[in-house]
């Protein structure tokens, strides 16, 4: 029988663990090791490296509040929501370089079509 609908549950996480949201929506958890680690945390004997929004969604109230309440958890989260924070925000290299100059006209971009992590699917073809 073909599905008609699917539905994506999706946990109301608690003020504390608010940070965690944007953690596993941007990509950068895939390369960063101590997002990867805080992530892995949230559930220990799961698949290490899985996909953080998935993770998010397969969380238990009960789960969810003790982790609201662990100090240590809430520092190690603060820390990587500040993290990714300057990461976005602070200049990078080409913002330094240019300076008060004139943007460029245009911008490439390439794609090397590899795979980032297994949670993303890949196209190649």
């Amino acid at each position: 029988m073909k599905a008609i609908r699917r539905f994506t549950v999706r946990p109301v996480l608690p003020d504390p663990l608010r940070p965690l949201a944007g953690l596993a929506h941007n990509l950068r958890w895939s390369w960063h090791e101590p997002t990867r680690a805080l992530f892995d945390s949230l559930a220990p004997g799961g698949p290490s490296g899985a996909d953080p929004v998935r993770v998010l969604g397969s969380l238990e109230g009960p789960r969810l509040a003790a982790l609201a309440a662990d100090e240590e958890f809430l520092a190690r989260l603060r820390a990587a929501a500040e993290e990714l924070d300057t990461y976005l925000h602070a200049p990078r290299w080409y913002q330094r370089e240019l300076g008060a100059g004139e943007p460029p006209a245009g911008i490439a971009y390439f794609s090397p079509e590899f795979g980032v992590a297994a949670a993303l699917p890949q196209y190649s073809g």
